[in-house]
């Protein structure tokens, strides 16, 4: 074998992929079609969630360090115009007071990490440069995914430099197609799409502004909006904005003014300048599979969104980490061909509850543009009272697609085939809502003990059994040392962590979800730890 995986696309997902393998020790190799990392801002929000798993990866800190400045705030507004009126502020604390926030409170309903402002123009050097300091990771810029040809031993990958057309033979253990939503091993793979296809074209305007004062007038926010003109984002907190806009009837890319449409937004004219402007599609789209024989999916090529709600890239760093700690753990013998069933038995449902999520706040949005009145920026009482009458429509309507901890931590797989479920077991799938629980399958509460350590970072990067009593745990570790599997114990004597979590004995897999939790050490073990590793 020339790699042990071979994966086809070098965006967010592609690369944290390659960390997860870089992480558990696997040789990987990356082949992006493009010569550099992305130069368009496709996302800017990075969910606690994902920030949970780059604290695994090693690259919380770099991306902190280069996003929007932790004391400025994720509020949204919805405006006539930036030289109008602000009619409703939805208020969000940003990274520094959320994180204070948590630590006060304590109580497990929040993540480990605050949600960053980040755009993906900055992510991607991040986590390029992260896997490329890693003995395990081979990135090579320039070189797209062409065929590929399976058999019992492996996969047979056909690339092509894009410079010189040269077509290269690259022999993987396995394939993992992270190459976005036009997936070329999707469609090899003959794996179609469910849902909706070109819902609304949108028209992305990304520009650079020195003007401060036009763009806060009522103080720094993160998303600017208008029914009318679209979504303006505050990208870095400091000059680099993006409008997300429409075209109208009309009007076409090769037509339209990309500086008319900044203006209309703005309502004035004012000096700035444009890097770039994109016309793409809005999809709800779901992969009808995620896995053939020794090719696998994730991210785009699994699930297409409308980026309210901000899931795209995020539900893809949850597929890239999911499909990596399993993958690793088959190819170091230890994990069972379950295993690799599993990817889709439990990210599927995910990103079909994802999918839902953003169209649900999308029909919010659309929901605000039918009472967005005509008068909005009239003077004396009767634009006031349009104003205010508004306002209380906008804050019942409400801004969900920011406040859907549901969605982003109280994801699960209860129910999975390599989780230990019982029948009295608590779901949970409230969208909005993060009830703390470990019910295997879900993640479980982020806490702080009484020493201040994150519990999260008591996990290790195989199993962990946490032991909240000192009841003794020996043949659960005598267990896996007999069946190879990587498990350490966690002796945590902390009431109110006990509290939180529950149970006694709490297993918790390498993704941070529970796999079994009991009172008591449980009569077979052994069974046990062959069931949540998919043997």
């Amino acid at each position: 074998m020339d790699t042990s995986v071979l994966i086809a696309g070098g965006g967010p997902v592609g690369l944290t992929l390659a960390l997860t393998f870089a992480r558990f020790g696997i040789g990987c190799m990356v082949v992006e079609r493009a010569a550099d990392t992305t130069r368009h801002p496709k996302m800017d929000i990075t969910n606690g969630r994902s920030m949970e798993i780059f604290r695994m990866l090693g690259v919380a800190d770099a991306i902190y360090a280069a996003a929007v400045p932790d004391h400025i705030c994720h509020d949204v507004s919805w405006v006539s115009s930036m030289v109008g009126h602000e009619i409703y502020r939805f208020e969000y604390p940003g990274p520094r007071e959320a994180r204070d926030i948590y630590r006060r409170t304590n109580d497990g309903t929040q993540s480990m990490e605050p949600d960053v402002r980040i755009s993906q123009i900055l992510v991607e050097p991040l986590l390029r440069d992260a896997a490329m300091a890693s003995p395990h990771v081979a990135i090579r810029y320039g070189c797209e995914f062409v065929e590929f040809e399976q058999d019992e031993d492996g996969v047979t990958v056909l690339v092509k430099n894009v410079e010189t057309n040269q077509i290269e033979e690259v022999r993987a253990a396995y394939l993992a197609g992270c190459d976005g939503g036009n997936s070329r091993v999707r469609d090899q793979m003959g794996i179609g799409l469910s849902g909706d296809a070109n819902i609304r074209t949108r028209y992305s305007i990304h520009f650079v502004s020195e003007d401060r004062v036009t763009f806060e007038p009522w103080g720094p926010a993160w998303h600017y909006q208008s029914p009318i003109h679209g979504t303006l984002v505050a990208q870095d907190g400091i000059e680099r904005y993006t409008l997300h806009s429409y075209l109208d009837d009309g009007e076409s890319p090769e037509t339209v003014d990309p500086y008319d449409k900044v203006r209309a937004f703005v309502g004035t004219d004012f000096r700035f300048e444009l890097l770039r402007a994109l016309n793409w599609q809005n999809n709800l789209l779901l992969a009808d599979g995620y896995r053939d024989g020794r090719v696998l999916l994730a991210g785009d090529a699994v699930h297409q969104y409308i980026p309210t709600g901000g899931y795209g890239m995020n539900t893809g760093v949850g597929d890239a980490f999911d499909l990596g700690w399993k993958l690793s753990a088959v190819i170091q013998g230890w994990g069972g061909a379950r295993l690799l069933d599993s990817v889709q038995e439990e990210r599927q449902p995910v990103a079909r509850r994802n999918r839902e999520g953003s169209k649900r706040h999308a029909e919010a949005r659309v929901a605000i543009g039918h009472v967005w009145p005509d008068n909005l920026d009239d003077e004396g009482r009767g634009g006031d009272a349009a104003r205010a009458e508004l306002a209380k429509k906008i804050e019942r309507i409400g801004n969900a697609e920011n406040e859907s901890r549901g969605i982003e931590l109280g994801y699960g797989y209860a129910g999975s085939s390599i989780v230990c479920n019982e029948a009295s077991d608590e779901m949970q799938d409230d969208p909005l809502r993060y009830v703390p629980t470990t019910t295997p399958g879900y993640r479980p509460p982020a806490l702080y003990l009484e020493d201040g350590t994150p519990i999260f970072d008591r996990f290790g990067a195989g199993f962990t059994l946490l032991d909240f009593t000192e009841k003794g745990v020996d043949a659960f570790q005598a267990e896996a040392t007999v069946q190879g599997i990587p498990l350490q114990t966690a002796g945590i004597q902390d009431y109110h962590a006990r509290a939180l979590y529950g149970c006694d004995l709490v297993l918790v897999r390498p993704d941070q979800h529970v796999a079994w939790r009991g009172d008591a050490p449980p009569d077979d073990p052994g069974a046990i730890l062959r069931r949540v590793s998919g043997n």
